[in-house]
């Protein structure tokens, strides 16, 4: 029982072995930094303008996780629909 157990086992690998075998003559590999070229002028991010201050950038970044969180935070339970009409 235990050898036919195995055996199954085995069987199931290797399926899965041999798509992993056969997809990796199909690798992408990244192209050396070389060989990217920079981004145009109309791609790049624009400098932060003089009125953008890092406190700002700061204060909106903890706005926003305080958004976050009060969309995560428990709400309290309320009563069913149906418990309304059986009074």
């Amino acid at each position: 029982m235990r050898k036919k157990l195995l055996t199954g086992q085995r069987l199931m690998l290797l399926p899965m072995l041999l798509t992993l075998l056969g997809c990796e003559g199909n690798l992408r590999t990244t192209p050396p930094a070389s060989d990217i070229p920079p981004l145009s002028a109309q791609a790049r991010q624009p400098a932060t303008p003089s009125e953008c201050l890092p406190t700002c950038s700061a204060a909106l970044m903890n706005e926003r996780g305080n958004w976050r969180n009060s969309l995560t935070l428990p709400t309290s339970q309320a009563l069913p629909a149906s418990a309304a009409t059986m009074r």
